[in-house]
């Protein structure tokens, strides 16, 4: 399967976080880290949630837990094989 063999990453531009290029592990980890972090303790406005239009529940056809097992055992067959 060519799609799980390591591929070359592409010439891309480098992150940056505060105006500096992240060009070692530790400095991408502290640019993740603190960006993601950012908002912690921040008050959250969930109103929009309100807004969302509602969609219809999709009602699965009722299936054993055998066919479930079965149904994963042959996808994982089918990825093992090729």
């Amino acid at each position: 399967m060519s799609w799980v063999r390591k591929k070359s990453l592409p010439a891309i531009e480098s992150i940056s976080y505060k105006n500096h290029l992240c060009n070692t592990l530790l400095d991408l980890w502290n640019a993740l880290h603190n960006s993601y972090n950012s908002a912690e303790n921040r008050p959250v406005n969930t109103r929009f949630f309100n807004e969302l239009l509602q969609v219809n529940v999709i009602e699965w056809p009722p299936f054993s837990n055998q066919e479930f097992r079965d149904v994963i055992a042959k996808c994982k067959d089918l990825v093992m094989t090729t």
